[in-house]
C-alpha cells in the first residue's frame, strides 16, 4: 500500500542545513494500522507529510497504491490526494463559518461528475458513521473538542479514501475523549482502511498493529 525507499529530507537556509529525515525505508501493508512515535523534532510529522504528498522528499522514492507519487506533477498530486488519502490533524482544521455538514462535504466539492444531492448524502452518511448525525447543523464553536475531531474524521472519510493519515489526532483531547477517538479509528481500520498515525502517546500506540520509532530522522 505504501512504500518509501531511502527517503531523505533536508531543510536549508543560508546559514543552516537541517536533516529532518536521513534515509527512511518503510513499507505499510494494506489494512495495517501503524503508529509513528519519537521525541519532538525527530521527523514524525515530516514523514507523515511526505506520505501524504503534502511535502516532497529531497531524495528517495514514494510509491502509494502502485503509483510513484514522488514523480507526479502538482496537478496530478492534488487529484491523487483527493481520491486516495484522508487527513486528520491535531487542531481539527474545521472552518468556523461553515456548519458541520458543510465542513464534511467540503472535499467532495473538488470532485467532478458527482451531483450536489449525492455529495450531501455522502456527507450525512459519513457523519452518521462517527455518531454525529444529530449535530449536522451546528457550527464548530458549538461542539466539544472530541466532537470536532469526530467531524474531522467524518470529513476525512467522506471521499472513501484507502489510506487515512492522522497527525496527533488525540493530542488536544483529554484521556476520555482520546480513548473515544482511538476506538473510532480502530473500528475504521477494522472495516478495511489503512491508517498511519503520528502520536506521542504510547497508550494510543498500543491500539495499533505496529509502532515505528523515529530518532533523529531515522528508524530506530
Amino acid at each position: 500500500m505504501i512504500t518509501l525507499e531511502n527517503i531523505k529530507k533536508v531543510f536549508r537556509t543560508k546559514e543552516v542545513e537541517t536533516h529532518a529525515l536521513s534515509g527512511i525505508s518503510l513499507t505499510v501493508d494494506k489494512g495495517e494500522f501503524v503508529s509513528i512515535m519519537g521525541p519532538s523534532g525527530c521527523g514524525k510529522s515530516t514523514l507523515l507529510n511526505i506520505i501524504g504528498t503534502l511535502d516532497t522528499p529531497t531524495e528517495g522514492k514514494v510509491v502509494i497504491n502502485n503509483s510513484e507519487v514522488s514523480a507526479m506533477t502538482d496537478k496530478q498530486l492534488a487529484i491523487f490526494r483527493n481520491l486516495t488519502l484522508g487527513f486528520i490533524f491535531q487542531s481539527f482544521h474545521l472552518i468556523p463559518a461553515l456548519n458541520v455538514l458543510d465542513n464534511v462535504e467540503l472535499p467532495l466539492l473538488y470532485r467532478k461528475g458527482v451531483s450536489a444531492k449525492e455529495n450531501r448524502r455522502r456527507a450525512e452518511e459519513s457523519l452518521e458513521k462517527v455518531g454525529l448525525s444529530h449535530r449536522m447543523k451546528h457550527f464548530p464553536t458549538q461542539l466539544s473538542g472530541g466532537q470536532c475531531q469526530r467531524v474531522a474524521i467524518a470529513r476525512a472519510l467522506v471521499g472513501a479514501p484507502s489510506i487515512l493519515l492522522a497527525d496527533e489526532p488525540t493530542g488536544n483531547l483529554d484521556s476520555k475523549m482520546g480513548d473515544e477517538i482511538i476506538t473510532l479509528l480502530t473500528e475504521i481500520n477494522s472495516a478495511g482502511t489503512t491508517i498511519v498515525m503520528v502520536t506521542h502517546d504510547s497508550r494510543m500506540a498500543e491500539h495499533t498493529n505496529r509502532t515505528i520509532h523515529l530518532i533523529d530522522g531515522q528508524i530506530l
